[in-house]
């Protein structure tokens, strides 16, 4: 990558008294990704401002193609394919999507808004093409944080670009979009497009980043390939004065002025962030830490740092906290850390604390990976689930035809003969043949979820169903069966047999799991989740358990024993037909006592009349 596309030379801005660019200079090459990071107030937005024209420079030149100016005006920046996207995402809230998608490339004429079934048919065409299923009639103003910076982007990526500025927006998207739009940044670097990031998000900046440049007051510190730079470095350059020589202070009080030297910048670095010194006990913990967790300082701070992972397994604090004994920094990947209740999987960076030759403490930074990780499993289950379709339905066909013809050589014996003992075996036959059909039929159905028609469904009514059709196996079995149903609203819109099927597939398992004297109890309640209302229902049993840490809705892994009878496909199928209809599913061990808990969450529909 050599082709340069854009340069800032020794450009100089201020706004009033204040210098937000002091001398800088940058390169930015055509097909590339370019992160700019640095604190609040370095002048990152500044360099994307005055590349598409909205702040004119007081001094040294901007070059864009081949051509210099003293100040880049909005009409040039137009006019050479220069787009940016604002931290303010500048959207209009009255506008639908479509309107906004339409209007906000700045390409569109103004009498196309008598266009209106045009507009909107071209802007699901678009956003389909993108592999986005948004409703494009959604009024902007009712849209998350996400969707909002979504269709920003949306919009100054729709006329192919030649440099786009991300200032802050990306900061502001989901993991869910960033997995999407990040596949479709990348097709943009590889057709020639500069795509320039601001950002605080260094995990992204590793991520799709090419180049990244380190500006601090103004000042262009560091432009380096992301392949060249250790990313605690950056964050070192970019955020602290530790790069710099810190001035000598007896050594025991030396760490009490290095975080007194760097307090304000550590409190608002973008990072979790805590510091130790040499015997543990917890000197600091950064604002984004405390609200990550929702911890109150005082109860932790000049304490032992062990106290914040109680809640941790015994192994993975003992790895945390033994990293204070190493003399060089490095990072530990993909711990399950509780920290006050809050669970999640990070990556923690550990890096000793010097003044002078003497080590002083420790700094620990953890990366949440939490969402990642989950939209990483679920891709890899999809992928599954969809191979053993295919292989179900070929399956399910190629039995199909054999057991027909078996069916009817019964029929047909059943009709011509009148052997007494014939029509015994004859009438066993037809029952093994009767099962193996709702085994095909199952088969048929996990290959093609997708053809069966939801309903609005009342999951209170389905379950007293389900407990009516199971009330002798669990009289055989001495279970006890308790429903508490929700009294209020309970619909949800799924296709009522595939939600009995999975149902079926969890009350089996909590049977076959408890040997006999047991108890399951089925909880139907209403749970609220980010302004969204869901209906929950949670299966409750006095089982053996589960064994932790095994992905149970992985195809072909069975909950119960080899003993020859189960495939595995139960909790498989179960998760299929979940994940169908928008919901959720987990399966976990009781902590209240010895069992098994699973959790099914659905939107809710609203209530009918």
């Amino acid at each position: 990558m050599n082709n340069i596309i854009a340069q800032l030379k020794n450009v100089n801005i201020y706004y009033s008294k204040v210098k937000a660019l002091d001398n800088l200079s940058i390169d930015f090459q055509s097909g590339s990704i370019h992160a700019i990071i640095g604190e609040h107030g370095a002048g990152k937005s500044s360099i994307g401002l005055s590349l598409c024209g909205l702040q004119k420079i007081d001094s040294g030149s901007i070059v864009i193609g081949n051509h210099s100016y003293s100040s880049v005006k909005t009409k040039i920046a137009k006019d050479k394919k220069v787009a940016i996207v604002h931290q303010q995402l500048l959207l209009n809230p009255y506008f639908s999507i479509a309107e906004n998608l339409t209007f906000c490339d700045n390409s569109t004429p103004f009498f196309s808004f008598r266009l209106k079934r045009k507009m909107e048919e071209g802007a699901k065409k678009y956003v389909n093409s993108l592999g986005f299923d948004i409703d494009i009639s959604r009024i902007t103003k009712d849209l998350t944080l996400s969707e909002k910076a979504l269709i920003a982007i949306l919009a100054r990526i729709k006329n192919n670009p030649k440099i786009l500025i991300l200032d802050e927006s990306l900061d502001q998207i989901s993991s869910e979009y960033y997995l999407r739009l990040k596949t479709i940044l990348i097709k943009l670097k590889n057709d020639g497009c500069c795509i320039i990031i601001t950002t605080h998000k260094i995990d992204w900046v590793y991520d799709i980043a090419d180049i990244v440049s380190v500006i601090r007051s103004g000042r262009n510190i560091l432009t380096e390939n992301i392949s060249g730079i250790d990313k605690m470095q950056i964050i070192k350059i970019a955020y602290t004065q530790f790069s710099e020589t810190p001035v000598y202070h007896p050594n025991e009080r030396s760490i009490y002025h290095l975080i007194k030297y760097n307090e304000a910048i550590l409190e608002n670095l973008p990072v979790n962030l805590i510091i130790l010194n040499n015997d543990g006990i917890l000197k600091l913990a950064n604002k984004y830490f405390l609200n990550s967790f929702n911890l109150n300082l005082l109860n932790y701070l000049e304490k032992p740092g062990e106290l914040l992972f109680a809640r941790t397994i015994p192994t993975t604090k003992t790895t945390i906290l033994n990293q204070q004994k190493k003399s060089v920094e490095g990072t530990i990947y993909h711990l399950s850390i509780e920290i006050n209740g809050i669970e999640g999987i990070y990556n923690v960076h550990y890096s000793p604390i010097y003044d002078n030759s003497n080590k002083i403490g420790s700094m620990y930074i953890f990366y949440d990976i939490t969402e990642y990780d989950l939209l990483q499993k679920n891709d890899q289950l999809t992928e599954k689930l969809s191979s053993v379709g295919l292989l179900a339905a070929g399956v399910a066909h190629e039995i199909n035809n054999p057991l027909e013809i078996i069916s009817n050589y019964l029929t047909n014996i059943r009709f011509r003969y009148n052997d007494v003992e014939l029509l015994k075996i004859v009438n066993k036959l037809s029952k093994q043949v009767t099962y193996i059909t709702k085994i095909v039929s199952n088969l048929q159905n996990f290959s093609d979820l997708d053809k069966v028609v939801p309903e609005n469904t009342n999951i209170n009514d389905l379950i007293r169903e389900m407990i009516d059709l199971l009330k002798i196996n669990a009289k055989l079995k001495n279970i006890n069966m308790v429903f508490k149903e929700l009294s209020q609203n309970n619909i949800v819109y799924v296709n009522e047999n595939e939600l009995k099927q999975a149902i079926l597939n969890i009350l089996k398992n909590s049977f076959e799991s408890i040997v006999e004297n047991g108890e399951v109890e089925i909880i139907v309640d209403r749970k609220t989740l980010y302004g969204i209302d869901n209906i929950e229902i949670v299966f409750k049993d006095t089982g053996s358990g589960i064994e932790e840490g095994k992905d149970y809705f992985t195809p072909f892994y069975s909950t119960k024993s080899h003993n020859g009878v189960n495939t595995g496909l139960g909790l498989s199928l179960v998760y299929g037909i979940v994940t169908k209809y928008r919901g959720t599913i987990s399966i976990n061990n009781r902590t209240d006592r010895k069992g098994c808990l699973t959790k099914i969450l659905f939107p809710e529909v609203a209530e009918l009349h």
